[in-house]
């Protein structure tokens, strides 16, 4: 084929990507400027890092979130790469800022085919099957449901481009092409840390692979691997320093918190209820489930799957027949790129970690920062669908070359049609967002109704008035020991008016966020009694424009903020207030002062006032712990499920609302806490209701102590309440200490002998 000829084909493939991109990606590509194709969870809250950063930011930190103390953008999902650019183009607008993100989806959809076409002609592919092939291959990439909210994590170039520099470099030794891996590797690593450790993972398994198949000398295997080993490695090394001299928080979790649901399944592999046509076989009751997406989430297909076996199968039994063919596939295919394929796979599916061997992760600190195995998967899924064209390819070959045209060109486009129709499930999936993302977008902009500017316009009110956006019910995820509140539809409603009015948000939706700073900002929801350092260290005392959702549901905690707060009013599901950070420094004091006028008169160790109901403290005085958190002793961890309490209670009204709360020493070293479990038990033995208190929900701490805490509403019929320790993650915490059940309305204050103070469970006096 001469030069023309590959450049007429080459174009046809640019033509071809772009238009199959266009069509799915439909209104994403289009009318960039306005879309949102998620308002939940991860889709809002990672539109809005980008959108905040790009608009109103500075450099690499992120201020629109986590106030006063702002987070490092990369930990936000915010896209550093793009954000951080466009910070330095003053008075980018939010169209603007989407433009960019969703053009740049686009190319990386359209470079995505075109690598992989160009890989395909590597193998032996013919020109025209390459291009069908390879956009179908793109079209079924796992990686197109990160448009339902990862974002940083769509772009579909990055395993290809991966795959073709590494095939021409394995193949021509040309060092240029370790210069290019090191190139996107730092490129992408700005867009989501996955993409420089799914390049580690790759090098390393190519790395393994090439010295247990290559025939050399071992000093010719070194000397091959080497460059492109220190290509992935430079990428972390810069990026570390990077990191180093921008992120000044020093106590940021290393062990993040892992559920099953982040390994990769076999039937994530091989079935998808997005395709059409396990869609028909659930309808027809053929299967009774499928997999439905996921983090380990890589549907090969039909026809990939069934390629990949019968060349399996036909390897295997030429073996064991020790029968030689000629044009075999792997003649073509290098086993190294099937190695890479199964030795990720084991890796996303947790293997060994997920027999109880998670320890192993300790020696593996790279791997150990990334909490989704599964997502590697997507290396798995190139490499397998790709070898399944070279199969079908090389078995169409060998039919033409016996001139059995019609057998060859019926599998061809038998293969290409099934393939298609499954991959029309994951179109579709696409152009539904798509179809979403411009009425996300106006209500997100209140285009539908009053905008936020208006409505505090029309109470007498400005945007500067404010500081910040403060969200109830409280919620900060981020730390992996502490999880307090649920997001939900609370986020959505919080980012239109930090959006329109530039204000950033107290509440906190992010990653590996620094422990010192997460424990002082959970206190705001921690009642009277916490020391809440957020108020000395906030700049400023005008107010946080509160916001609480109509049926949110506050703990006596979250509403004594209310009483710091003016009622402005009622605006689109929820209300809305005028937060005074100096009322509530005023209130705290009134509390503290009421306890410190009873202190003096105090005549035994504990004392309760304003209670008409049952109280109970454990000091766990006669503990064998060694180290408490006040008094003179503390309990050593308890078996799971062992009784630790039972609390006789007589309440003296219906459904009076009562506080349980026990504090306890965790380890930095995990994730690991503990949940209490409460069986509340009437007349007779009988379970009236179980209340499930985690730990981790705790907004009041002291170094490594937390507060394990919940209000419930305690049924009249109840007699006794039986506690004890879930211990779900085996070891999750070290010591125990200070148990308290009391009244809502109950002041309870507990006096050391070294003169430490206690009220209603909180250390009392003490600044952290």
């Amino acid at each position: 084929m001469d030069k023309l000829q590959r450049k007429l084909w080459f174009l046809t493939a640019v033509v071809f990507a772009t238009c199959i991109t266009v069509f799915t990606l439909s209104y994403m590509v289009t009318i960039p400027w306005r879309m949102l194709p998620d308002l939940g969870g991860d889709g809002i809250k990672n539109a809005f890092t980008y959108l905040y950063h790009s608009m109103y930011g500075h450099g690499y930190w992120f201020g629109g979130m986590n106030y006063p103390y702002g987070e490092h953008i990369v930990y936000t999902d915010g896209q550093p790469l793009l954000s951080v650019l466009l910070t330095h183009f003053h008075n980018v607008t939010s169209g603007q800022a989407l433009t960019v993100f969703w053009w740049l989806t686009g190319l990386s959809y359209i470079l995505a085919i075109i690598f992989v076409y160009r890989i395909l002609l590597r193998f032996k592919v013919s020109q025209a099957a390459s291009i069908i092939f390879a956009g179908l291959i793109v079209l079924g990439d796992p990686q197109i449901f990160c448009l339902h909210g990862h974002y940083a994590l769509g772009y579909m170039c990055v395993m290809p481009m991966l795959f073709y520099w590494s095939l021409l470099y394995h193949e021509e030794g040309q060092r240029r092409y370790c210069v290019y891996i090191f190139v996107i590797g730092i490129i992408t690593a700005f867009l989501h840390p996955y993409f420089m450790a799914m390049i580690l993972v790759w090098v390393m398994s190519y790395t393994l692979g090439y010295f247990i198949f290559i025939k050399q000398k071992f000093t010719d295997k070194l000397k091959h691997v080497l460059p492109v080993v220190i290509s992935a490695v430079l990428v972390f090394l810069v990026v570390a320093i990077i990191m180093k001299v921008t992120d000044p928080f020093t106590d940021r979790p290393e062990t993040p918190f892992r559920e099953g649901d982040m390994y990769t399944t076999l039937p994530q592999i091989f079935t998808s209820e997005f395709s059409p046509a396990w869609k028909h076989a659930i309808n027809q009751k053929l299967v009774k489930k499928v997999s439905n997406g996921g983090e380990g989430f890589s549907y090969i297909g039909f026809v990939c799957a069934v390629a990949v076996f019968m060349s399996m199968l036909i390897f295997a039994v030429n073996k064991m027949r020790k029968k030689q063919t000629e044009n075999t596939v792997f003649q073509i295919f290098s086993p190294i790129w099937l190695f890479i394929a199964f030795a990720v796979l084991l890796l996303s599916m947790g293997i060994p970690f997920i027999w109880h061997m998670e320890w192993l992760l300790d020696y593996l600190s790279v791997l150990k920062q990334f909490r989704t195995l599964g997502r590697f998967i997507w290396i798995f899924y190139y490499v397998i669908t790709i070898y399944g064209v070279v199969v079908i390819g090389s078995f169409v070959n060998t039919l033409i070359r016996k001139r059995k045209l019609f057998y060859a060109y019926l599998i061809l486009i038998l293969s290409m049609s099934i393939w298609a129709y499954e991959a029309s499930g994951n179109v579709e999936f696409a152009r539904k967002l798509s179809r979403e993302g411009a009425y996300n977008y106006d209500l997100v902009y209140s285009k539908f109704e009053q905008n936020w500017d208006s409505f505090l316009r029309e109470k007498h009110y400005q945007p500067q008035d404010f500081q910040a956006v403060l969200l109830l019910p409280f919620f900060h995820i981020g730390t992996e020991k502490i999880w307090v509140g649920d997001p939900g539809w609370l986020i959505t409603m919080g980012v239109r008016p930090a959006l329109q009015l530039h204000l950033p948000i107290v509440d906190v939706m992010m990653s590996r966020s620094s422990w010192s700073v997460a424990q002082k900002q959970v206190k705001i929801a921690g009642g009277p009694f916490t020391d809440k350092a957020i108020l000395r260290d906030i700049k400023s005392n005008k107010p946080f424009l509160l916001f609480s959702l109509d049926n949110a549901v506050l703990d006596a905690d979250q509403h004594y903020l209310l009483d710091a707060s003016d009622f402005i009013g009622d605006f689109y599901g929820g209300k809305v207030y005028a937060f005074y950070p100096e009322r509530l420094v005023a209130n705290d004091k009134k509390c503290a002062d009421s306890v410190n006028n009873i202190l003096p008169y105090m005549r035994s160790a504990d004392t309760c006032v304003n209670a008409n109901g049952a109280w109970y403290i454990n000091h766990f005085e006669n503990g064998k712990a060694g180290t408490q958190l006040f008094g003179t002793g503390a309990s050593l961890p308890v078996k799971s499920d062992e009784v630790i309490a039972n609390i006789p209670v007589k309440p003296v009204k219906d459904s009076e609302v009562y506080e349980f709360s026990c504090w306890f020493l965790l380890s930095k070293d995990d994730y690991k806490s503990p949940d209490i479990h409460l069986d509340l038990i009437g007349d007779g033995g009988k379970k009236i209701n179980s209340i499930i208190i985690p730990t981790a929900q705790s907004v009041d701490s002291r170094n490594l102590w937390f507060r394990s805490s919940k209000f419930f509403y305690m049924p009249a019929g109840c007699r006794n309440i039986i506690c004890t320790i879930e211990d779900l993650h085996t070891h999750s915490y070290k010591i125990m200490d200070e148990m308290q059940l009391r009244l809502a309305t109950a002041l309870i204050i507990s006096k050391a002998d070294d003169g430490t103070i206690m009220v209603n469970n909180h250390l009392f006096g003490k600044k952290q």
